[in-house]
This record gives structure tokens, sequence and C-alpha cells, in this order.
């Protein structure tokens, strides 16, 4: 996948940068290293999920506090737990709704919370804040590219 001049060019201020300490550099002999460490997942680099299969979700449902919900709210919540995944993006009112169910300091709760993010490659990370246009992963290649823009 060839990569477009602003994203090598947002590369380039990655590299040059380095705001994530993950160790990067300038140097023509570390391009293979520079794209291991882009694309190494790391739990510091956290982004919002934009779906979560339901399936996770119920993992994460403690029967007796489920038991402890009113009627209508188990009712709705059953009624979420019908569809394929759940749509959570940082607006989504379903996502807030879930949340709001179970008390703070709930386990379910807790548990549903820890579903809301995932970690990522540093890439990814970027495509999703909107830096990069693609994202996925760099290749040696893309960090060589990236480095001799101008």
């Amino acid at each position: 996948m060839t990569r477009s001049l602003a994203d090598l060019t947002a590369l380039k201020s990655e590299l040059t940068n380095d705001p994530n300490g993950l160790g990067l550099t300038l140097l023509p002999e570390d391009d293979a290293a520079n794209s291991v460490k882009l694309n190494e997942v790391l739990d510091a680099q956290q982004v919002d999920r934009n779906a979560i299969p339901v399936n996770e979700i119920a993992q994460q449902v403690d029967r007796t506090e489920y038991n402890g919900l009113s009627l209508a709210d188990r009712q709705w919540l059953d009624l979420i737990m019908q569809t394929g995944s759940v749509n959570v993006s940082a607006t989504g009112q379903v996502k807030q709704g879930l949340l709001q169910l179970f008390g703070p300091t709930t386990e379910t709760r807790a548990g549903m919370a820890s579903l809301l993010t995932e970690a990522v490659n540093r890439i990814e990370q970027l495509y999703r804040q909107g830096i990069l246009e693609q994202g996925g992963y760099v290749t040696p290649s893309d960090v060589s590219q990236a480095r001799q823009v101008a």
C-alpha cells in the first residue's frame, strides 16, 4: 500500500519528535527497527473502540448485579444484547446507557468500561486520531520514504 505525502510527512514528524518515547530515529540504518517500534501494539496506546460484540459485554455482566436491575433496565439490556454488536462511539447513547445501568463501583460497570478502548500500534492510533489517512502498519520502506520527505 502506497502512503500519501501527507502520511509520509506525519510519519517524518513522528520519527523526528518521537512524542511517545518509542526510541525512533532518523538514521537510515534504523528504518527496519523504527517500523517494528511503530507497529508494536502497546497498552499505553489506547483508542476508543467503535463497536463491541455483545458476547464480550455479556461476559462482563455479573448475574447478581443484573438481577438487581429494574425490570425496565433488564428489558433494555436484553434488547441491546440481541444485536450482534454495540456501537460505542464516543458520543453513543448506548455506551452511556450501558454504563449508567450499573453503579460506579460495580464489577459489571468496571468490566464494561474496560471494553470501551483497545490497545493499538502507533500507526493505528495516529490514524484513529485523524493524523494519518491510512492505518494498519508501516514497512521499513514507508519509514525510509518518510525520513526522506523534505
